[in-house]
């Protein structure tokens, strides 16, 4: 797998915005899972989204 890097700045209130390009090409939608590891934090789509039961 081809190893892409870039620089991002967190805003005041932490947030990060994720480029378009890596939205579209790991197919990030609307829920993200973060995982924190010893080698920092891993962003993926989750294995179960969480929804309201009606």
């Amino acid at each position: 797998m081809e190893v892409i890097g870039i620089l991002k700045e967190v805003d005041k209130m932490g947030r990060v915005v994720i480029p378009k390009e890596y939205r579209e090409r790991y197919g990030l939608d609307k829920q993200i899972e973060l995982i924190a590891t010893d080698e920092g934090v891993f962003i993926r789509n989750p294995k179960y989204v969480l929804v309201e039961k009606v």
